[in-house]
């Protein structure tokens, strides 16, 4: 039905259009033709009266002149005469078809045909000699001077009247254009009335639903899907559009109810987790403002009368992440931060992470999480356990040094003489007590890295020369077992800041490692390069079993030994190397293996001075 109403719409236009086009060139055509012919007739008319004064001149020049002198015993030669006679009756005919019933053009034509009628009837005395006499040819040359004037007179009378005409007919013209553009002008107005009406019926029938449907699309657009489109008048092409985003903002209504009960659902399992969480959580949007805290949370913050803000040495370690954007993610219950709540102390260690729920880490759904782990019986441990590590450590190893100097002054035989068998068995004694002593050395030196009272002389140091002094040290052990030590340094290496006696002892580390799980003939190389700008890289390599897979994360925690290991040590070696190297802000980590790798990679990364 609307495809119709365009349709014929479009049509009556088109129909318009075309009537008015042709009515305009079938009227400019009829005025232009009856111009153009009047036009012609008038410059004909023109044209001939004209010429009847050249007809007139041609028979003068050519007969008058024998009216000067004495008869001609012969009349002249009338054939000029007659062709001229017969082409001015010509012209006087085609002068009389052209007047058009014009009174005024009849009478100068008629008064114009008497002119010529005397003027070729005195020609006629001429050309037959009748007249002789000198006085009456005299009288004749004057009267053909007067009949030559007046029909010059009669002549430019016509003329005038035919360019009257021509006046005449331009005036009727303009007059009926006039007439012609008020008839063009009327089907224009009628033609722009009926593109109104047309305008208007398709505004109603086609615009405005298309305009509603539009506004209906922007309301659902902006979360509005209880809106309901009226349906129009049967037999419009728009009900089954209105049908199908009836059914449409029907189906989002549906959706949007089980989403919202998806999101509440949700809301509440999230709620409910934060609430189960017995560590303090902070939920932060980007800029840091507080967005939610869990009940743990709540209840620090009123311990420490905090409102909803971050405690103060948390949020100085928020706002560095922030900067940085990177997550901090301690393991170390040594880095838990001190809180007095309640005239107690407790730690706190923090965990600050960025978080997003999509790809785009700039959505309004990204911030920043914050989780306060309480480790204060984890650090009551610890400070218990290294307390006790220490006193005890320092408790025998007084009476140790005691122990091992008697048994020093026994074997120098200062109080007497030794059998062989005491000899072997005071030197056995003497070997344990030094293991001990060692051992409790080493208890001591975690003892005070743990407590952060290691003192560190850092100076430029050259790392090639320890890494020399360290092959040095055990080459005699590695010749024993027939394993190679190499060294593969770098050139132009820069110096590092660090304190020599206890990098040389992390390198002696990791070379008497290397020698100790190296086969028979194996090989152990030593390689120092560059690390990054500000590093340089010191790796240890051999060709031992390696690190079992699941020990790799473990490897570096104090005490702890592989699964089948056949080594000597308590498994402390690597922790206290771990320690110096934290203290020099410097790395130790273990390189991940190929599948087509075979040997075990050890390196440690030590700033440059």
């Amino acid at each position: 039905m609307l495809r119709a109403r365009l349709f014929l719409g479009l049509l009556t236009l088109v129909i318009l259009l075309w009537a008015t086009g042709a009515a305009a060139l079938v009227i400019l055509n009829d005025a232009d033709t009856r111009f153009q012919g009047r036009l012609k007739q008038d410059y004909q008319a023109i044209d001939l009266a004209q010429g009847l004064r050249s007809y007139t001149s041609m028979l003068n020049s050519t007969y008058i002149t024998t009216l000067a002198g004495p008869a001609p015993e012969t009349a002249p030669d009338r054939q000029l005469f007659d062709e001229t006679r017969t082409k001015v009756e010509d012209t006087l005919h085609a002068l009389r078809l052209l007047g058009g019933g014009n009174e005024r053009w009849e009478s100068s034509l008629s008064s114009l045909t008497e002119a010529l009628g005397l003027y070729f009837g005195d020609y006629e005395r001429l050309l037959t000699n009748e007249v002789v006499d000198r006085t009456e040819r005299s009288d004749l040359l004057r009267t053909f001077g007067a009949h030559t004037q007046r029909i010059t007179d009669l002549g430019e009378s016509l003329t005038h009247l035919a360019e009257e005409q021509l006046f005449n007919a331009s005036r009727a013209l303009a007059a009926e254009s006039g007439k012609n553009t008020a008839f063009l002008a009327t089907l224009v107005v009628l033609g722009t009335a009926m593109a109104v009406m047309i305008y208007f019926q398709l505004l109603r029938h086609l615009v405005e639903p298309v305009v509603g449907l539009r506004d209906s699309m922007e309301q659902v657009t902006m979360g509005n899907f209880e809106l309901t489109l009226p349906m129009p008048t049967a037999g419009s092409e728009f009900g089954s559009l209105v049908t199908t985003f009836n059914s449409m903002a029907e189906e989002l209504r549906i959706r949007r109810r089980e989403t919202d009960e998806r999101l509440f659902r949700n809301n509440l399992v999230n709620r409910a987790l934060l609430s189960a969480i017995p560590s303090p959580v902070y939920v932060l949007d980007l800029h840091g403002d507080t967005v939610r805290l869990n009940p743990a949370a709540e209840d620090l913050n009123e311990s420490l009368g905090l409102g909803t803000r971050l405690p103060g040495k948390v949020l100085r370690l928020f706002q560095n992440c922030q900067q940085q954007g990177h997550n901090h993610l301690p393991e170390d219950p040594r880095e838990a931060l001190l809180f007095r709540i309640d005239e107690k102390e407790h730690f706190f260690l923090p965990r600050i992470f960025r978080f997003s729920a999509g790809r785009n880490e700039q959505n309004p759904y990204a911030g920043w999480a914050v989780l306060l782990h309480d480790v204060t019986r984890i650090r009551w441990l610890d400070d218990m356990k290294t307390n006790l590590l220490s006193t005890v450590s320092h408790e025998i190893k007084t009476p140790l040094t005691g122990i091992r100097m008697v048994l020093h002054l026994l074997l120098e035989e200062e109080t007497g003489r030794l059998s062989d068998m005491q000899r072997t068995m005071l030197s056995s004694a003497s070997e344990d007590c030094e293991r001990l002593l060692s051992t409790l050395n080493t208890l001591l030196d975690i003892s005070r890295a743990e407590s952060g009272s290691t003192h560190l002389d850092l100076r430029p140091t050259n790392l090639r020369d320890l890494a020399d002094q360290s092959i040095h040290l055990f080459e005699s052990k590695a010749s024993a077992s027939r394993i190679t030590l190499r060294i593969d340094a770098a050139d132009n290496l820069p110096q590092v800041m660090a304190d020599p006696m206890r990098i040389s002892e992390v390198v002696h580390n990791l070379v008497s490692n290397a020698i100790k799980h190296s086969p028979p003939g194996g090989n152990v190389d030593v390689h120092i390069a560059r690390s990054g700008a500000d590093f340089v890289r010191l790796s240890v390599l051999d060709d031992g079993p390696g690190v079992p897979e699941e020990s790799e994360g473990r490897i570096f925690e104090r005490f702890y030994r592989a699964p089948n290991q056949r080594t000597d040590g308590i498994g402390l070696g690597l922790f206290i190397s771990r320690e110096i190297m934290r203290a020099h802000e410097g790395r130790i980590g273990l390189s991940e293996r190929n599948p087509d790798q075979t040997r075990t990679e050890f390196f440690i990364d030590v700033p440059t001075a």
